[in-house]
């Protein structure tokens, strides 16, 4: 167990568990809740273009913002930015200022918040640790997985958003607490040579993960939604059980990168991405078999993050710099998110079905375990134990 041993690491690990607990009381339902506002579906994809393509222009502010000011009190301002965005959202009623004023803010919110997050994980783990401490992190964060979309969807459906969203903004705002005991990774004010080059595998992974998440994923929790009769707390109970799920399965997985079977896990990673994806766009909008799909697929996806996130953690670590490695990545997701979503709304605007959408997922999961064997086969490490990364240079990728 890595619980207890690495202070940092349990330390970033709470505040991701208040921070996912944030999320889900509202931004687990925040595509839903557009719908419910009044968007069609083909406008929820493009709202959500929208806010990734202002994250893609906003993101120079956190390289302007962390060298000067030190990468936690950075990462604190965005966590009090990303916690604005939830009470905001309960004033969208369909297209109109309340919406332009919630994408800006969520945008400015991710921009400053997730590259620092993201690097500070990568400066502070281990790298012989990390898919443990990648899965014990999903673990942490299962509690609020399950008692976050529970909660939010009765609280909606019962109350309406303000209970949900103040409960979110609060508890996002709780998150800072544990930042105030990590240790605080130097950045450099100017970046070293080759920081940005060091980023280009992390890029070309992260648009894959944008793509499948903002693509697939965003059709697949407007499905579950639908089947379940647009109510929130039946999707929110949905939510939690997938969560459980999930989290059960990463706990499992998640120590099988750090034994040494990096590659295996990659492939295994795929098969099931590939069959999950397959599965669910067979799906019809019926309750039961929506549910039992949800449960299944996310608990044999659960290897999913571990096997991702080891690889662009470690990388970042070796890298001249992890900020401005994450922040190349992010940009990445942008791009990947924001072409998923254009492509996700022209089929809905010529009514074609969610399903293919689904399945728009299938060939960049083929590309993103290509992407990963490649990555992990070229810088195994001698301890047949190690799953760590040496660094990638422009050669490399």
């Amino acid at each position: 167990m890595t619980f207890f041993v690495n202070r940092d690491v349990n330390q970033l690990s709470a505040h991701a568990s208040l921070h996912a607990l944030a999320w889900c009381f509202c931004g687990l339902f925040s595509a839903v809740f557009l719908l419910r506002a009044g968007l069609t579906v083909a406008q929820t994809f493009l709202v959500f273009a929208a806010i990734l393509t202002l994250r893609f222009a906003l993101r120079p502010l956190v390289l302007a913002l962390a060298p000067a000011i030190g990468l936690r009190r950075t990462m604190i301002v965005g966590t009090l930015v990303f916690a604005c965005q939830f009470p905001l959202l309960a004033f969208v009623q369909g297209i109109g200022p309340a919406l332009a004023l919630y994408c800006f803010i969520s945008a400015l919110g991710d921009v400053l918040y997730w590259p620092c997050s993201h690097a500070f994980f990568a400066a502070v783990g281990e790298v012989e640790l990390r898919g443990s401490q990648v899965a014990e992190r999903q673990v942490l964060g299962a509690l609020a997985g399950v008692l976050g979309p529970a909660a939010g969807g009765v609280m909606l459906a019962a109350f309406g958003p303000w209970p949900a969203f103040l409960a979110a903004f609060l508890t996002e705002i709780a998150a800072i607490v544990p930042l105030l005991y990590v240790t605080e990774p130097p950045i450099a004010r100017k970046p070293a040579d080759g920081a940005f080059a060091a980023a280009k595998a992390g890029v070309r992974l992260f648009f894959t993960d944008g793509w499948i998440c903002m693509g697939s994923g965003l059709a697949w929790s407007i499905m579950m939604f639908r089947a379940l009769g647009a109510r929130y707390d039946a999707f929110g109970g949905a939510l939690a059980a997938a969560g459980l799920a999930g989290a059960l399965g990463g706990m499992l997985l998640g120590r099988f990168i750090d034994r040494g079977h990096a590659l295996q896990s990659t492939l295994v990673n795929a098969a099931i991405l590939a069959g999950s994806l397959i599965v669910r766009a067979l799906c019809e909008e019926a309750p039961i078999p929506i549910i039992a799909v949800a449960i299944g697929t996310t608990l044999l996806g659960g290897l999913y993050v571990p096997t991702l996130m080891t690889a662009l953690y470690n990388q970042a670590k070796a890298s001249p710099c992890p900020l401005r490695f994450h922040f190349a990545a992010e940009g990445g997701w942008d791009a990947g998110g924001t072409a998923a979503c254009l492509v996700a709304a022209a089929i809905c605007v010529a009514d074609g079905p969610l399903q293919l959408v689904v399945l728009l997922g299938l060939p960049m999961a083929g590309v993103q375990a290509w992407l990963l064997l490649g990555s992990y086969s070229r810088h195994e490490c001698a301890r047949p134990q190690c799953g760590a990364i040496a660094p990638v240079t422009a050669g490399d990728a």
